[in-house]
């Protein structure tokens, strides 16, 4: 192989993934092997029952939500490729990089088999009713990208429902294969709410703190976004306004963790306790950096905070899972 085969074959590599986001798929990978080796798995041992979610199912439910993740991504730049010269020019891809007609291609080839490992997952648990969630996924993403995205507010708050969701769909795979299985969901039935208290909590949390990056994300993009007539919540109230939602759901965040951390120091489980002081100290840096008026950098820093502070929140998983576990 010649160097200039080598160097293409690495231009396309850094190519797709720019154009998955693969940094945010790693975090997906992360946030549903949390759930699965932090939290499931460890409930099942205190329980004294095998997983009743095979690892195959797994792994096909995990493949389903990256690609279809994956296609998500796909299509928003493909529906973004006119605003994107004017918000980040340095980071167009299709158009470019690569062709519209590709772009095509990959997006329906992940949401094809991003589906099809769905609908195998479901069956193999006998539960086809869970196939309504990819199939539900896959067209809200379009949906989001082709209109949604330029509406007030619904476009963000239908980002955070779907960031939910990658914590809702393993849990819920895991709760119909115990239900399928009378004898382990009888000996697992007082831990259900343990596992039901942690996966809501979790979600909630994602939900809020997607909010907050999407609306900080619209105000970076507010150039680009105002010159294709986009009803964002920066254009339409302005970033002053803005701020103040962000700061409120900020705030609210900070809330709600202070009753859970609360309730964890009421029991002495120190070391949850302490590790939610980091959100808490990226939350107050957050609010701190928002700035007084647009600034792009800032914003993108201020997005960033948001992201590492959503994955840290995640990775408690590992700091509760010993201590919410019920006593004999």
């Amino acid at each position: 192989m010649n160097q200039a085969f080598l160097t293409k074959i690495k231009t396309e590599i850094v190519t797709y993934a720019r154009l998955i986001r693969w940094v945010n798929l790693a975090m997906v990978l992360v946030i549903v092997f949390s759930l699965r080796y932090g939290l499931f798995l460890p409930l099942y041992s205190a329980a004294k029952i095998s997983s009743p979610l095979s690892h195959t199912v797994f792994f096909l439910v995990l493949l389903s939500i990256v690609l279809i993740t994956a296609a998500g991504y796909v299509i928003n730049d493909i529906y973004d490729q006119k605003i994107d010269r004017l918000n980040k020019p340095e980071k167009l891809i299709i158009g470019q990089a690569l062709s519209v007609s590709r772009a095509w291609m990959l997006y329906f080839a992940f949401n094809i088999l991003g589906l099809a490992a769905g609908i195998v997952a479901a069956l193999k648990i006998e539960q086809p009713i869970l196939i309504w969630i990819f199939v539900l996924t896959f067209g809200l993403l379009w949906y989001y990208s082709a209109y949604l995205k330029r509406k007030l507010f619904w476009g963000n708050f239908l980002v955070a429902i779907l960031s939910s969701l990658v914590i809702i769909t393993p849990w819920l795979f895991e709760i119909y294969a115990l239900m399928h299985n009378s004898d382990k969901w009888i000996a697992f039935f007082r831990f259900y709410p343990t596992m039901n208290y942690i996966v809501l909590s979790l979600s909630l949390f994602a939900f809020i703190s997607t909010l907050i990056r999407e609306i900080i994300k619209d105000a970076e993009d507010i150039q680009g976004d105002r010159a294709y007539q986009y009803q964002t919540l920066p254009i339409v109230l302005g970033w002053k306004t803005s701020k103040t939602i962000v700061q409120a759901l900020i705030v609210l965040m900070m809330i709600l963790l202070a009753v859970a951390q609360y309730w964890l120091r009421s029991r002495h489980y120190d070391f949850a306790f302490y590790w939610y002081f980091i959100i808490q100290f990226l939350s107050v840096h957050l609010l701190s950096t928002l700035p007084a008026e647009i600034h792009k950098n800032q914003l993108k820093r201020c997005s960033t905070i948001a992201k590492i502070l959503m994955l840290i929140g995640i990775l408690g998983i590992y700091t509760l899972t010993p201590f919410l576990i019920p006593k004999a």
